[in-house]
């Protein structure tokens, strides 16, 4: 079993993952239940170039706007994570 706590400003998320267990691949159409989680990020960039040092997919992204840049990550089951910096 893998454990990894993220601490997030005050928001802890646990991310735990089991070696040789079979999970269902992520829903492709509308469904009722989680089909993604976003999480704020500090610094864009920053966190995407890390990511792919890790081998992390970057689905699409970043994309900035004028408030806020966005991008999305895909895990190991196929569940995109969706990634947000907010400007002020």
């Amino acid at each position: 079993m893998g454990l990894v706590y993220l601490d997030l400003g005050g928001t802890t998320v646990e991310l735990i993952s089991y070696e040789g267990a079979s999970v269902d691949p992520a829903p492709r159409n509308a469904h009722l239940g989680c089909r993604m989680m976003a999480l704020e990020v500090d610094d864009m960039q920053k966190t995407v170039e890390y990511l792919r040092t890790k081998g992390v997919e970057i689905v699409w992204g970043p994309k900035v706007r004028e408030k806020y840049a966005r991008a999305e990550i895909c895990g190991p089951t196929g569940y995109h994570i969706e990634l947000r910096q907010w400007f002020q």
